[in-house]
């Protein structure tokens, strides 16, 4: 596969989106992302962050949730792949329950697909199993 400028140009936004998670700058990422952006990530009723999250206001209720669930101790993109309108990112956190100070690592994979220079719609792949355990007294 051939990386084109446009392809770059997607990763370059998806690792400024990770750069703002990492500061905690909500703003930051959601200037990424379209007004009507759909966020999925596996439902598991174990853990307060799964679902889908729709719009701005759900992007931030997601964050938001994320924040008051866990601490991250360490979030790694480990490869970014793009072809066109979609990037793929495979990496690996690790992170402690706040109300349980139970610990997990996992690994997962998240696909961004872009319209124009805007993220319209995200996808978690993740072992929710070990979230769900961690998260469970």
């Amino acid at each position: 596969m051939i990386l084109i400028e446009h392809d770059m140009d997607n990763i370059q936004v998806v690792q400024e989106v990770y750069k703002n998670f990492g500061e905690r700058n909500v703003a930051g990422v959601l200037a990424h992302f379209d007004k009507n952006v759909v966020w999925m990530r596996p439902d598991a009723p174990e853990i307060p962050f799964c679902g889908t999250y729709k719009g701005h206001e759900g992007m931030i209720k997601f964050l938001t949730l994320v924040s008051q669930t866990i601490k991250i101790d360490s979030f790694v993109p480990t490869q970014f792949l793009a072809n066109g309108d979609t990037v793929v990112v495979i990496g690996e956190d690790s992170a402690h329950v706040i109300s349980t100070g139970k610990s997990y690592t996992t690994h997962w994979i998240q696909v961004f697909v872009f319209k124009g220079k805007k993220i319209v719609q995200g996808r978690a792949y993740i072992d929710t199993l070990q979230i769900a355990k961690a998260c469970q007294p």
